[in-house]
């Protein structure tokens, strides 16, 4: 439904309104990142005093929430300024509300993880894709204002709280009486006290991640034209919508489970998953790709035409992203962020200068760059886990290279079957052949897929 209202709005808005929404969203949840300072995180992790975790994440992360919504309507003509958008600066004023409701949602998500409660966790998020689409469908072909989508995409996010707060069983300390309690509020910045330097460590970790991972917004976005936001946008939805609802998927699993399980275990099912990724999921985003390619200007004509080339430079991000945004909590798990951190400020100063750097030459360019700087850090990220884990690290190196050069090969297959006549023909055929030798040379790659699946 994402996609297809994704598709939708790409007839109904500009691209201008696109960037817009993106610019919009992301400095939202930076504004979350502050109220919320790594207590998610915190409640995940802990091994004891949980629900006094809990309890002090509801009144701070709330607290904080409100004070920042409250804010955000004096320093809104600040963002405005920032990325030349007199638009943004009304939206974020008339709006400010939804930073308490992306608080909110962060807190019941992580109760909900905590109890292993993942049907009631997917349930929520379908009502809140079902609601926003629905809502967007029903009112957008008859007022195409961008504001609309705002409204109805966070309209969305409270319908998953709310759902969430219903079948969720009480928590002890979550009463209404002790959320406005003095004596609560010594025993809330007492734990916060005595975790600062984890949450401290988390808060810094989350924020320069969002900045990195959306640098070709908020970086760029302060250099170019909306319109070209609005371009990176469709193309990194296009690209990254299933990406993005699979690794978020599978993360929120891992990321509780391997708080609750051993290492020798837990590197199991990373090894697990990685092969899995690296033969099925990888190729699967490059046929998907392919496919995109070839439709999108069929549907759309030359509107979005520089959409296609950039969806081609963020393969590298998005692949390399499968693998490591499930796993990224392990650093958190094992109490280390600072191992995560000084990997983020890496990170985004390596993706700031490829940015930078790749500007010169046109933004098509500056986005190829930033994909192949990420797809480099992610790696190594991935590498990191598995030192973090004692895990053997020439078995993990033997494995990317053997899949590397084969993912390679493939890439160039789907390259020269791109501009025949029946490309999206020669593509099918592509990956068919490459599944049955799948099959035939790897077939544990299969035997896991299928375990997994039934």
């Amino acid at each position: 439904m994402s996609l297809a209202l994704l598709l939708a709005l790409a007839s109904w808005l500009s691209q201008s309104d696109l960037g817009l929404f993106r610019t919009y969203s992301l400095i939202l949840t930076m504004l979350t990142i502050f109220a919320v300072l790594g207590m998610d995180s915190n409640v995940i992790t802990m091994k004891r005093h949980r629900l006094l975790a809990i309890h002090s994440f509801a009144q701070l992360g709330i607290g904080f929430s409100v004070i920042i919504s409250i804010v955000m309507v004096f320093i809104a003509q600040s963002f405005g300024n920032l990325y030349h958008s007199k638009e943004l600066v009304i939206l974020l004023r008339c709006t400010s509300i939804f930073v308490v409701v992306e608080a909110l949602r962060r807190l019941l998500r992580s109760i909900a993880q905590v109890r292993l409660k993942f049907k009631e966790l997917a349930l929520a998020e379908t009502w809140n894709v079902v609601f926003y689409c629905s809502l967007s469908f029903a009112v957008i072909p008859f007022y195409r204002h961008v504001w609309v989508y705002v409204v109805a995409y966070y309209l969305g996010n409270l319908v998953e709280c709310l759902f969430l707060a219903y079948y969720l069983k009480p928590i002890p300390t979550l009463r209404f009486k002790r959320l406005f309690s003095l004596k609560w509020m010594g025993y809330s910045t007492a734990i916060i006290a005595r975790y600062k330097a984890f949450l401290l460590n988390v808060s810094a970790i989350h924020l320069l991640n969002t900045y990195a991972g959306n640098a070709p917004i908020l970086f760029l976005g302060t250099f170019v034209e909306a319109a070209s936001m609005g371009q990176y946008f469709f193309a990194s939805q296009l690209i990254g919508v299933p990406v993005v609802m699979f690794t978020t998927a599978v993360g929120q699993v891992l990321y509780p489970v391997f708080a609750q399980s051993e290492r020798e275990r837990t590197i199991t099912n990373i090894n697990t998953y990685a092969r899995l990724t690296l033969a099925l999921g990888m190729p699967l985003l490059m046929l998907y790709a392919f496919g995109l390619g070839k439709l999108v200007p069929g549907f759309f004509g030359d509107k979005w035409n520089e959409a296609v080339a950039l969806l081609f430079c963020l393969m590298p991000f998005f692949g390399s992203s499968m693998l490591n945004d499930p796993i990224s909590g392990i650093p958190f798990v094992y109490r280390k962020p600072h191992y995560e951190l000084v990997w983020n400020i890496v990170s985004l100063t390596l993706r700031i200068i490829a940015l930078w750097f790749g500007l010169g030459y046109g933004f098509v360019v500056a986005v190829l760059c930033f994909s192949l700087v990420s797809a480099l850090m992610n790696l190594l990220f991935y590498l990191m886990s598995l030192i973090l884990l004692r895990a053997s690290i020439k078995d993990a190196l033997r494995q990317l290279l053997m899949r590397g050069l084969i993912i390679a090969g493939l890439g160039y297959a789907f390259y020269m079957a791109y501009n025949t006549p029946f490309a999206l023909l020669y593509g099918a055929a592509i990956f068919a052949l490459y599944v049955a030798l799948l099959y035939l040379f790897s077939g544990q790659v299969i035997r896991d897929f299928m375990r997994v699946v039934l």
